[in-house]
């Protein structure tokens, strides 16, 4: 494993998403303090890190991302924030391309959206007959995850304590690649704490860290995209390592 990058957010890292091409593959991130949000442009091609000016500041849910932008949901405010509109920004700069009203959505299918009135081409987001033959060329996985009460978790909750002498418990994500195996779990020291694991087939361990522990726990893990590895420590710290 080899750090190939990594930068300490003085915000929370609330998400992130990817957007450009196999080529020139990009991430975009949002960071959030108090009643304030920031964006930002990670380029994984050099690791040049910028900030994402834009016209609107209202809170977006991250849906995908574009050769040349990122796809939001706006959400309605309230106890039951249903969707209102769905919102494209052009990448790196930052300008809302469009908007449009949209309630509900079924699939995503690459670049297009199916929704119960036809289909939205998110590159101009105006509706389409028909979705033209295209391969995705991104590589995002994302782990399996277990919770506690699941028949799958207990048999890792077996293993760990067999192979490592770890006692975990709410819950695992796991991601399992052609030489190696990747856990994210928690386990209780004092307090709980969420480690990250990677092992060969024969579960020697190769790398191992902490992610948090206590109220700095997030709700994400790790990601794999592009051959490498990507998690957030802390939910302030983005590391990125080289696996392949």
């Amino acid at each position: 494993m080899r750090k190939i990058f990594n930068h300490l957010f003085s915000e929370t890292i609330w998400s992130l998403g990817y957007w450009g091409t196999s080529d020139s593959p990009k991430m975009w991130l949002e960071t959030r303090a108090r009643n304030e949000s920031n964006w930002y442009n990670l380029d994984l091609s050099d690791y040049h890190l910028n900030v994402i000016n834009r016209s609107e500041i209202n809170s977006l849910q991250w849906l995908t991302g574009l050769n040349n932008g990122g796809v939001f949901l706006k959400l309605r405010q309230g106890k039951n924030p249903g969707i209102e509109s769905l919102h494209c920004y052009d990448f790196p700069s930052g300008q809302l391309r469009y908007s449009v009203d949209l309630t509900q959505w079924s699939m995503l299918e690459g670049e297009y959206l199916h929704h119960p009135q036809g289909i939205i081409d998110l590159q101009t987001g105006k509706q389409c007959s028909a979705i033209p033959a295209k391969n995705s060329d991104w590589r995002i996985e994302s782990p399996q995850h277990y919770e506690e009460s699941q028949t799958e978790f207990k048999a890792f909750a077996t293993l760990f304590e067999k192979k490592f002498g770890e006692k975990i418990g709410k819950g695992l994500d796991y991601w399992e690649g052609s030489n190696k195996l990747i856990f994210s779990y928690y386990i209780y020291e004092n307090a709980w704490k969420n480690k990250l694991r990677i092992c060969d087939f024969n579960f020697q361990t190769l790398f191992i860290d902490t992610i948090a522990e206590g109220e700095q726990m997030g709700y994400q893990t790790f990601q794999r995209f592009q051959h490498a590895l990507i998690y957030i420590k802390d939910k302030r710290e983005l590391f990125i390592y080289a696996d392949h």
